[in-house]
Parts: C-alpha cells; sequence; structure tokens
C-alpha cells in the first residue's frame, strides 16, 4: 500500500504525523499535486486554519477529491481536531485528537479493503464529534533534514497553565516524556542542533537533567519559546514570550496577569544576564475582549519604560501582534471579534512612537493580519460545514495568497457577502463590522472581570 504525506508550512509542523507513523511502523512519502493521486492513501496534517484552504487548492490542482477512494484521504493535526466539520467535506475521514496509537488499525484496515471503525474518526454528516483522543507522550526524534537540520523532541504534552486563549489546556492533559527514556536519542544526537518542544518546556520536573545533556552532549537548542516567569532559565541570548495583553487589564483576560513592573523586571534580568545584546520576541493579542483606548495608552507606557532604562541599550526588541482569534476548547471561544479594525495602522504607530522618533532600544517591526486573514480565520473557526461552501467557491489566487494591501479590506467585504448566501451571518461568524476601538468605560472593564471569573471557576 502506498501512504502519502502532505503538510504545509515549517518541516516542525509534521512531527505528529511522523511519529505516529513511526508507531505504526509505517512509512509515507512526500507528495505533490502531480503525484497524489497514485497513493492508496494520503494523510494530511493540518496545524492552522490557514491549511484549510491550501488544502482545497491542492486538491483542485491534484484532481483528487474524496469519496474515489484513490487516495483515501485522512485529515488529522490540531486544526482537523478542533473545526472538523467545515474540513470533513474536503476529505474522507477527520481524525480527532492525538493519533500515536491510532494510525496503525485505521490504515491496517484501509489495506484490507475495511471501512475504518476508529471511534476518533468523524466524517461529513455524522451527528456529532467524537471527543479527541489522548495519548501519552513517548520518546521519539525527527530530523527535518536540509541545510538548517535541527533534531526535534517533544518532551511534554498538553499545558500545566489555563490561559484564556489557548487550546492545549482543553485538549490535552498535561504529560511528560522522562529524561530517562530521551537520553539515548539526545545521545544519538550530539553535536548537533536540537530543539526540546514543550507548551513550556522550562515547567518539565527533570528540566534540569535537559540542560545538563545539551552541555554533555555539545547539543545546540534552538529552543527559544518560554513564559516571562522561567526566562532566566533560557541560556541563549535569545527567547520567545507571550506578553499576549497590552495591560494588565487584558493579560489578566489571557490568563497572564502580570503587571508592568513585573514585566521590566524580568526583562531587565534576561538582559543583565547576557554577555552582550539580549534578542527577546513577545507575542501580544489585540481584540482581546474589553479592549478600549485606555490599554493601548497602557501599552504606549510599557514601551516609555522600558526605552527609558539604561539596559534596555543592550535589547535588541520584536514584538509580535497577533489579532485575537477566539478558539475552540478554549474559555475564550465564541467570544467577537472585529476583523476591520486597523490594527496595523495602530501597531506601527506604536513601534515608530507615533511617527516623533525611535524608541530607545533596537525595535524590530512586524506585519499584522488585515480583515482578508481574519476573516478567513473566522469562517474557518466558525463557519462549520456552511464555512466550506465559502472556501470551495474562493478563487485559487485567494487559497495560497492574500489580496495586494490596497484590496485587502475591499476583497473581505466581498467575501463576507458571499457567506451570507449560504447562510453564515455576523452572529455565525461571531464577527463585529465596526472598525473604532471603544474609548475607556466602566462596561469595558466590567467585561473583562466577568472573563476573568469565568476562566477563575
Amino acid at each position: 500500500m502506498i501512504i502519502g504525506k502532505l503538510g504545509f508550512g515549517k518541516d516542525d509542523f509534521f512531527y505528529g504525523l511522523e511519529l505516529s507513523l513511526s508507531r505504526a511502523g509505517r512509512t509515507a512519502v512526500s507528495v505533490t499535486t502531480q503525484t497524489a493521486s497514485a497513493c492508496d492513501v494520503l494523510l494530511v496534517t493540518m496545524f492552522w486554519w490557514r491549511d484549510v484552504y491550501l488544502l482545497e487548492g491542492f486538491l483542485r490542482k491534484a484532481g483528487i477529491r474524496r469519496g474515489t477512494g484513490r487516495p483515501w484521504i485522512i485529515a488529522g493535526g490540531m486544526e482537523a481536531t478542533m473545526t472538523p466539520r467545515v474540513i470533513a467535506p474536503m476529505v474522507d475521514a477527520v481524525f480527532i485528537g492525538d493519533g500515536d496509537h491510532h494510525l496503525g488499525p485505521i490504515l491496517d484496515d484501509i489495506e484490507n479493503g475495511e471501512l475504518p471503525q476508529s471511534p476518533y474518526l468523524y466524517r461529513d454528516g455524522d451527528d456529532a464529534v467524537p471527543d479527541p483522543a489522548e495519548c501519552d507522550p513517548s520518546a521519539f526524534g525527527m530530523s527535518k533534514g536540509g541545510k538548517r537540520d535541527v533534531v526535534r523532541f517533544e518532551i511534554s504534552r498538553g499545558c500545566r497553565f489555563k490561559c484564556g486563549f489557548c487550546a492545549l489546556t482543553g485538549l490535552k492533559k498535561y504529560k511528560e516524556v522522562s529524561f530517562d527514556s530521551l537520553d539515548p536519542f539526545l545521545r544519538k544526537a550530539k553535536g548537533r542542533p536540537v530543539s526540546l518542544f514543550a507548551p513550556e518546556r522550562v515547567v518539565h520536573s527533570e528540566w534540569p537533567k535537559f540542560q545538563d545533556a545539551i552541555e554533555r552532549y555539545n547539543l545546540k537548542d534552538h529552543g527559544q519559546d518560554v513564559r516571562l516567569e522561567g526566562i532566566r532559565k533560557i541560556q541563549s541570548a535569545s527567547a520567545t514570550f507571550g506578553l499576549e495583553g497590552i495591560s494588565y487589564k487584558l493579560r489578566k483576560v489571557a490568563g497572564k496577569p502580570w503587571k508592568e513592573k513585573y514585566v521590566l523586571d524580568k526583562i531587565q534580568q534576561f538582559v543583565e544576564s547576557r554577555r552582550g545584546i539580549a534578542y527577546l520576541s513577545a507575542y501580544f493579542i489585540a481584540d482581546l475582549p474589553g479592549e478600549d483606548e485606555s490599554d493601548w495608552a497602557e501599552a504606549w507606557n510599557l514601551f516609555e519604560a522600558i526605552s527609558a532604562a539604561e539596559w534596555s541599550r543592550r535589547l535588541t526588541f520584536k514584538p509580535v501582534l497577533n489579532p485575537f482569534s477566539p478558539k475552540p476548547f478554549t474559555p475564550l471561544h465564541g467570544r467577537i471579534v472585529h476583523p476591520f479594525r486597523d490594527y496595523e495602522k495602530r501597531w506601527h504607530s506604536l513601534l515608530r512612537r507615533g511617527g516623533g522618533g525611535q524608541w530607545g532600544f533596537r525595535l524590530v517591526e512586524t506585519l499584522v493580519w488585515g480583515p482578508f486573514e481574519r476573516l478567513l480565520d473566522a469562517i474557518v473557526t466558525n463557519g462549520e460545514e456552511r464555512g466550506y461552501e465559502v472556501v470551495r467557491r474562493l478563487p485559487a489566487k485567494l487559497l495560497k495568497g492574500k489580496p495586494p494591501k490596497a484590496e485587502n479590506k475591499a476583497i473581505a467585504k466581498q467575501i463576507l457577502r458571499d457567506a451570507r448566501r449560504y447562510g453564515l451571518t455576523n452572529e455565525m461568524l461571531r464577527i463585529d463590522e465596526s472598525e473604532e476601538i471603544p474609548r475607556s468605560d466602566v462596561a469595558n472593564m466590567a467585561v473583562a472581570d466577568t472573563l476573568v471569573n469565568i476562566m477563575a471557576a
């Protein structure tokens, strides 16, 4: 049986699929639009909403569709687990959850000419989506290959923290891979670049052992992601953390209730503990529930405070703004977002100090999603089967790319009008077309406080 594999974006996103294939004792070949139809089974790994549009474009170009048996198309991964109803019309089945120990029997059934009977498969038209499969993580390594080869090792799965915007806590219980089980793999990778990944790797109960192995085996640690609390545990000069809320109020909504002084102290500790220039990348979220002008004023004050600190002369700072996308399996799922707010303009005004000069630290500018990207996200996240009616009618150039900046908003408005023809109202998509950020008022404070109480419960 010929098994094909397909994914989009970074090779990192193939990890779960490669792990499942390994546990099944199977191998798969990467496919193109020219070779996919030669497979008996096509396994598709889907990491985020953009992959839904890329898969549609791939299937069109390859000339293959579900229901033909050549190939049998099965989708899995994080996005498939979160939004199976919009994906199911494109494939023969969607696998829900961790596939580690379940892919083998599914492939055996197909090879024997039988319909797969896994309880974790969802098919278009099924009454209910099954609860996600949960598997214990286990020792495994995957080499990316190529010039920038990095060997990746999963050291834990799930998350101990309960951030309001993140699905990991809702999808998976926190479980660790023991150091002893991974040690032989680390030893074998001696002298190579590695990434020990987890939602929060430095809270692993055996993290000091991993740090010792990195030094002992002369491994080049490429892992940078860390929560702010553990930023000093990163040994390199670079780290990436999520600040999320642009203000203390919104950080509480996101599940990271850090006041400005705490944030400044942690950044200072990191910078001053590095030998030379420190490089920090920080993720922020725009459009969190309860956001108003006072939150942006507080973000300005944070940048002012960093700029005024003497230690910031040794800092290169890359702040990244991601507009909010309330995902399934999170406490904030179903909250209203505002895709037509011009957050890129607001963000660049902050990064450029309102057009009045530069901040006192080195700053790397970043782009922000516009209405087109945010609306396509909402269609996948909330559109379910009707969402696919929009996806399958989009022109190919919009499936794999984005329109020119000057046309971004107009095309988003047209797609929204088309979506309504298939019954997708603003209420169903959980969007509000208003473009202004509200002024500071008591109502927005009440929204934020309510959400904090809901997450605490």
